[in-house]
């Protein structure tokens, strides 16, 4: 604590003559640097610890032992209760108890108004409606940045009164909380900025060991919702800078015939042209790519709509079972290769207790084992993820989906079409 800290110090530079505490290990129950420290810093000053029942002199040979005694129980004290805190937050989630804190925004812990969970979490009326139209502009395309501008100009704050940011709003969208789960053990160690020396760092745990717990509480958005907005965050990470900003329409997707480079465009008279091809050679010749009206484009991009619609579409099925089917072999193949991968740590371990590897070859190997397992186990949960995805679009539904993208370009300006033909693309 900073207070603890700001005494600490006081009595380093001989500001009291003693210090009062109720018991002896109040004084700190941090490791052997930490309590040495605040030792010598009550030698050094010649300062008294007066508690109930004792005052100790830690210049007193006998007030010394005694206080290291006394600091040994409290510290292991402390490692225990620590220990029964952690094992009691997992005991709880397993429950459905929300033991992770202060409840996401939209959600209260225990009860509001006539609502109540008993040792779990309810929906927030007010912060609901907020949260649902965070969940609405996202499906639309909308980036979080925006979507934290848009409720900054409207005066919404957040809990704290305090401004939203892109990275906020996008923790909220994509947490799993608001699905009615609860989800530990997906870290271990300490991540935060200031920490013990002694902390282990924070270690992010494969998904496929997280403890998940299904209908906790009353969700706040639907299992769809939510695999549609990760796939468009997700998304966003392959598109250009200046092409999520929709500049135009085709910003970023056009690549020259010639050379292979992005084309640019400009406006005229309310009308996009493509400009012709910048790009010059290391010898000095420009590539002699022209420029076309954007609307010829768009016309071709249409028709090729209409020929999925009509002929790609009709065909799919068996396209269709077939990326099923290698799907399914990638989760076989990474299956087998996260078990090769959990049995050759085993033998690192048991080579290590045998004595045929020192401690610091142990600890590179294992490291490069436990590397391995993390990212395989990571591919096997987003593959089935993918396999489950997969196999819940059918035709028909590919079907309505185009018509209505079809119906909706015909609502848009020319400016929406990239947009539209992202989310096409994905909920294909």
């Amino acid at each position: 604590m900073p207070e603890d800290l700001q005494t600490l110090k006081e009595v380093e530079e001989g500001v009291y003559d003693a210090v009062c505490v109720v018991e002896y290990d109040r004084l700190g129950r941090g490791d052997l640097g930490e309590q040495d420290r605040i030792k010598k810093a009550f030698q050094k000053s010649n300062t008294l610890i007066i508690t109930p029942d004792k005052i100790y002199d830690l210049n007193d040979d006998l007030d010394d032992t005694y206080a290291d005694f006394k600091g040994f129980f409290a510290r292991q004290e402390y490692k225990m209760i620590t220990k029964r805190l952690r094992q009691g937050k997992k005991i709880g989630a397993r429950r459905g108890q929300w033991t992770n804190g202060i409840p996401p925004f939209s959600y209260v812990y225990q009860s509001y108004k006539d609502k109540y969970n008993p040792k779990g979490i309810v929906i927030h009326d007010e912060r609901y409606v907020i949260y649902r139209s965070m969940i609405e502009e996202a499906l639309k395309g909308i980036p979080p940045q925006k979507i934290a501008e848009n409720l900054n100009k409207k005066g919404i704050l957040t809990v704290k009164s305090k401004y939203w940011s892109g990275v906020t709003v996008q923790r909220l969208l994509i947490d799993e909380a608001h699905l009615g789960k609860i989800i530990s053990n997906k870290t271990q160690g300490d991540g935060h900025k200031q920490k013990r020396p002694n902390a282990k760092a924070l270690k992010v745990l494969p998904k496929s060991e997280w403890v998940v717990v299904e209908n906790c509480h009353e969700p706040t958005k639907t299992q769809e919702e939510h695999d549609r907005i990760i796939q468009l965050i997700g998304n966003r990470k392959l598109i250009g800078t200046k092409a999520r900003h929709q500049t135009y329409a085709f910003s970023g997707l056009i690549k020259c015939a010639e050379c292979g480079h992005s084309h640019t465009y400009y406006m005229k008279r309310d009308e996009v042209f493509m400009k012709p091809c910048w790009y010059i050679d290391p010898i000095g010749e420009k590539c002699r790519n022209e420029g076309i009206r954007v609307s010829f484009i768009e016309k071709m991009v249409l028709e090729e709509i209409k020929k999925y619609k009509v002929d790609f579409i009709a065909n799919e099925t068996e396209a269709e079972d077939d990326t099923l089917n290698s799907i399914n072999e990638m989760i076989t193949e990474c299956e087998v290769n996260l078990q090769r991968q959990k049995r050759a740590l085993e033998v690192v371990n048991d080579a290590y207790e045998y004595g045929d590897y020192s401690r610091s070859e142990w600890l590179r190997r294992k490291k490069k084992w436990e590397e391995e397992i993390h990212h395989t186990s990571n591919t096997l949960y987003e593959l089935k993820k993918k396999a489950k995805s997969t196999a819940k679009i059918t035709n028909a539904d590919r079907q309505k989906m185009l018509d209505a993208f079809l119906k909706t370009l015909l609502r848009q300006p020319i400016m929406r079409l990239a947009m539209i033909s992202t989310e096409l693309l994905l909920k294909a």
